[in-house]
C-alpha cells in the first residue's frame, strides 16, 4: 500500500522562501547587489501577514494582480497588507508598461466591463466617427481575444478607466533585485520555488550528497555578468519572436545588442566565457537569418571557439575573402579548440584549398570526410520489418551470430564516468554543487572539473587498468544505485554492461584505453559527453562498438569525433550502414484476439489464436480461451459468439503468460491491424510488470502497399476478395489462420525485388 501523501500547512510557501533568503544572505553576503541587500532588509521588517501575501504573488504567474484574486484565510483582508507592501515598495499602482501583463490576466467579464467604461468614455468625449463606430461594432457575445483586439484600437487612457474599476489592480515591483538572489541560490533565473514543495512532499529527493554547500560565485562581477548572460538567454528567444513580427528593424535591434554585447567583459572563469559564447553565437545566427552578414561576423568573433568558429569561415569564404578564410581556417587547424572544430577545419580547408589529388572526374563535388566515412562503411542486410528502428534491427542481425549486444550510446559512458569519479563529482566538500537540489556538479561544462581534481583524477584514471577495478567499479554501483542524479540513468543491465567494458578494454603499455576517454570527459564534459556509438558489441571477451546508420541517415561531426576518440584509444569503432532486406526464411507469428472492448489499457484479452509460419508453411499453432476477470459485454457476445459461461473455467493471462512468450520467441508478430493485437497483448504483459517488445508486421498496411485500389481492407472483405477460407469470423484462431494467407500474399510481392523496398 503506497504511503499517504504529506500535508503542508497553509504557511509552507513562505517558510521555503525564509529558507532562500537565509541561504542567499549565508552564502552570497559578499556579492549582493545594493537593491538586493535592501530587498533583503525591507522584506524581514514586513509583517507576516504582509510577508505571506507577497510570496503568494511571487509564486503565481505573472506581475500584475487584483485584490479580488488575493483572498487568503492565514491571511485575512488583502486592502491593508496591500497598503503595507505598496509603501514598502514591493508593489505599485500599473503604469504604461504593466499593460501587457494586465491584458493577459483580464477576465471576459473584466475586460467588458472595462469596454463599458470606455464607451462612456467616448460618448462623452468629442471622438471621431470611426472611434464611435469600433465601440458601437462590439458586443458581448464576442470571444475574449476578439473583444481584447477591439478594446487595444479604442483611443482612451486605459490606465485612467482601470483605475475606475471596482477591482484594485497593482503590479509586483523589484523583480530585478529578487530575480538576482533566486540566480543565486538556483544558479539560473528561477520564477518559484516549487522544488522546495516537491522535497517537503517526498517527491523530490535532497540530502543524498554533500551537505555543506560553497557559493558559485565569490566575486561580485563574476555574479553580475553571469546575471546578465542569464537574462540574455530569454530576451535573445524573444529578439527572435520580435523580429519576425518586424524585420524591417532587424539592423537597429540587432547592433543596439551587438553594442551591449562589447560592453560584456571577457571572463577569466571559462563557464562564464562558455555562455557569454554561447549568447554571441545565438545573436550571430539571428543576424545570418536577416542576411546581416556584417552584424553575424561581428557576433561571431566576440564568440569563443566552435561553433561559432565554422560560421565565421563560412562567412569568410561567402563573402568572397578567401585569404581570411583561409588564415583563419589554419589558425583552427594550428590550435582547435575541440575536436569538432579541428574535423570541420580540416574537412573544409581540404575542400575549398587543397588541391585535388584523390583522382575524381573533373567537375565532381570532393566529399567531405563526413559524407566520405559514410560512403566507406559497410553495408549490413537487416529485414525491412525494422524500418524505424535500425538499432533494434541490427541489435537482431548480431544476436543471431552469437554476439552479446547492448543499446548503449551516450549513458554507457556517462555511467562510467559518473560512477568512477562519484566521490569528486558528488561527496567532496569541494564538489561544484551550490544547492541541496543540484544534481550534477556546475563546473562540468568548462574544465573546472579537472582543474579542481587534476590529481585525485590521474590517479584513478591508473586504478582502471587494475585487478581491483571490477571491485573498485561494483562497490559505487551498490553504494549508489538509485541516486537520483542529472548525469545518467540507472537500469537493471548496467552493470552487465559496465563491467565487461572495464574487464575487457584494451591496454597500451598497461593503460587502459578508457583512459584517454575518461580523461577527456573530465576536461572538457560538455564536448566529451554525447555522440558515442549505439551499439556494444561483446564476443569472446572482444570489444565492438557501431554507430548504426539507416538509409537516407547522416554523420553529425561530434559522432565523429567520438568514433575517432575510440579507435586512437584502441577501440574497435566503426560506422555501419543498414540496407533493407527480405528475409525468405523469417519465423512469423500470425496472431489475433478478442477482447472485453476496444482499449488496451482498461479492457482485457479473452481469446488469442496464434499461427506459427516460415517460409509459407505452418509450423505450429495456439489457441486458447481466457478468463478476463470480468463480465464479457452483450455486443461482444453477439460479435465473438464468446460468453462469459465460456470463460468461466478458463486460465488467465498470467496462468498462459510464459507459454504465449515461449510459442512468440524469435518471431515477427504479424496481425490484421497489428497495432490493437499488439497494444492488449502488450498490456496484457505490463499488467505481469514483464517487458514486450517484438517486430511487427500489420496485414492491413501491407496490403494496402502491395494491393492498393481495393474496395475494402477489411478481413472478411479480403478474404472475399482473394477467395480465402473464414469459417468462423472474429473467433481468434479463425481470423489468424485466415491472415496467414494475407502474409503468404504480401510476401509473394515483398520478395519480388522490383517491389521490394530498395
Amino acid at each position: 500500500m503506497a504511503a499517504p501523501r504529506k500535508e503542508l500547512d497553509s504557511g509552507y510557501y513562505l517558510q521555503h522562501f525564509n529558507e532562500l533568503l537565509q541561504f542567499v544572505a549565508a552564502h552570497y553576503q559578499g556579492v549582493l547587489t545594493a537593491d538586493s541587500q535592501t530587498l533583503l532588509r525591507d522584506f524581514t521588517v514586513l509583517s507576516e501577514a504582509a510577508q505571506q501575501l507577497l510570496v503568494r504573488m511571487l509564486n503565481r504567474k505573472g506581475t500584475v494582480f487584483a485584490d479580488t484574486e488575493l483572498s487568503y484565510s492565514e491571511i485575512g483582508p488583502p486592502e491593508p497588507v496591500l497598503d503595507e507592501l505598496s509603501q514598502a515598495g514591493f508593489i505599485a499602482p500599473l503604469t504604461e508598461p504593466d499593460l501587457a501583463g494586465f491584458w493577459l490576466r483580464l477576465s471576459k467579464d473584466t475586460l467588458w466591463q472595462l469596454l463599458q467604461l470606455a464607451k462612456a468614455e467616448l460618448a462623452n468625449a468629442e471622438q471621431t466617427h470611426t472611434a464611435q463606430a469600433d465601440i458601437s461594432s462590439i458586443k458581448k457575445s464576442q470571444t475574449k481575444p476578439q473583444l481584447l483586439g477591439a478594446a487595444l484600437k479604442l483611443p482612451v487612457n486605459w490606465l485612467a478607466l482601470i483605475a475606475r474599476l471596482p477591482q484594485r489592480y497593482v503590479a509586483l515591483q523589484r523583480q530585478d533585485a529578487l530575480n538576482y538572489i533566486y540566480f543565486l541560490y538556483f544558479g539560473r533565473i528561477e520564477a518559484n520555488l516549487a522544488l522546495f514543495t516537491l522535497r517537503d512532499l517526498g517527491i523530490r529527493q535532497t540530502g543524498q550528497f554533500k551537505q555543506q554547500f560553497t557559493p558559485r560565485f565569490t566575486q561580485a562581477v563574476q555574479a553580475q555578468l553571469a546575471y546578465q548572460l542569464a537574462k540574455a538567454k530569454p530576451a535573445i528567444i524573444e529578439l527572435g519572436k520580435q523580429l519576425k513580427k518586424q524585420p524591417d528593424n532587424a539592423t537597429a535591434l540587432l547592433n543596439q545588442w551587438l553594442n551591449a554585447v562589447a560592453q560584456w567583459p571577457l571572463p577569466d572563469d571559462n563557464a562564464l566565457l562558455l555562455k557569454r559564447s554561447d549568447r554571441c553565437y545565438q545573436l550571430g545566427k539571428l543576424a545570418e537569418q536577416y542576411k546581416l552578414n556584417d552584424i553575424a561576423i561581428a557576433f561571431y568573433q566576440q564568440s569563443n571557439g566552435f561553433p561559432a568558429s565554422e560560421r565565421l569561415a563560412r562567412l569568410y569564404a561567402q563573402t568572397g575573402d578567401e585569404q581570411r578564410c583561409q588564415q583563419y581556417l589554419q589558425q583552427l587547424l594550428d590550435d582547435p579548440s575541440c575536436d569538432e572544430e579541428w574535423l570541420f577545419a580540416e574537412d573544409f580547408y581540404r575542400r575549398k584549398f587543397a588541391d585535388d589529388s584523390s583522382g575524381s572526374k573533373p567537375g565532381h563535388k570532393r566529399r567531405s570526410q563526413l559524407t566520405q566515412l559514410l560512403h566507406d562503411a559497410p553495408l549490413v542486410g537487416v529485414d525491412e520489418l525494422y524500418l524505424g528502428k535500425a538499432e533494434q534491427g541490427l541489435m537482431a542481425h548480431y544476436a543471431a551470430q552469437g554476439y552479446t549486444v547492448f543499446h548503449a550510446e551516450n549513458n554507457l559512458w556517462l555511467a562510467l564516468f559518473g560512477l568512477w569519479f562519484w566521490h569528486e563529482l558528488f561527496e567532496h566538500s569541494g564538489s561544484a554543487l551550490h544547492n541541496p537540489f543540484e544534481r550534477r556538479p556546475r563546473n562540468l561544462a568548462a574544465g573546472g572539473f579537472y582543474q579542481q581534481f587534476a590529481t585525485d583524477i590521474e590517479q584513478k584514471l591508473t586504478q582502471l587498468a587494475a585487478p581491483t577495478a571490477a571491485t573498485i567499479l561494483l562497490s559505487a554501483l551498490t553504494a549508489h544505485y538509485g541516486k537520483a542524479n542529472s548525469l545518467f540513468y540507472w537500469h537493471s543491465d548496467l552493470a552487465e554492461q559496465l563491467l565487461p567494458l572495464l574487464q575487457h578494454a584494451p591496454q597500451v603499455q598497461g593503460v587502459s584505453s578508457l583512459v584517454p576517454i575518461l580523461r577527456a570527459m573530465a576536461q572538457d564534459f560538455s564536448r566529451h559527453s554525447s555522440g558515442y556509438p549505439d551499439l556494444f558489441l561483446l564476443k569472446d571477451n572482444q570489444l565492438e562498438f557501431i554507430e548504426v546508420k539507416a538509409p537516407g541517415d547522416k554523420i553529425q561531426r561530434h559522432q565523429l569525433a567520438r568514433l575517432l576518440a575510440l579507435n586512437n584509444a584502441g577501440f574497435n569503432a566503426r560506422i555501419e550502414k543498414l540496407h533493407w532486406i527480405v528475409d525468405p526464411n523469417r519465423l512469423y507469428v500470425v496472431l489475433d484476439v478478442e477482447t472485453t472492448g476496444g482499449k488496451a489499457g482498461t479492457d482485457r484479452v479473452i481469446e488469442i489464436g496464434a499461427v506459427k509460419v516460415q517460409a509459407g508453411e505452418v509450423l505450429a499453432t495456439f489457441s486458447t480461451l481466457l478468463n478476463p476477470g470480468r463480465y464479457i459485454p452483450s455486443f461482444i457476445t453477439r460479435l465473438t459468439g464468446i460468453n462469459s459461461a465460456m470463460v468461466a473455467d478458463a486460465p488467465s493471462f498470467a496462468d498462459i503468460a510464459g507459454k504465449l512468450a515461449e510459442f512468440l520467441q524469435g518471431a515477427v508478430f504479424v496481425a490484421h491491424n497489428a497495432k490493437f493485437d499488439y497494444g492488449f497483448i502488450r498490456a496484457e504483459f505490463a499488467r505481469l510488470e514483464q517487458p514486450f517488445d517484438m517486430p511487427q508486421l500489420c496485414t492491413v498496411v501491407n496490403m494496402r502497399r502491395y494491393y492498393p485500389g481495393l474496395a475494402s481492407y477489411s478481413l472478411g472483405k479480403l478474404c472475399e476478395e482473394f477467395d480465402i477460407k473464414l469459417t468462423h469470423h472474429h473467433r481468434a484462431l479463425d481470423d489468424a489462420t485466415a491472415t496467414v494467407e494475407l502474409l503468404k500474399l504480401i510476401n509473394a510481392r515483398r520478395c519480388t525485388p522490383q517491389l521490394a523496398i530498395k
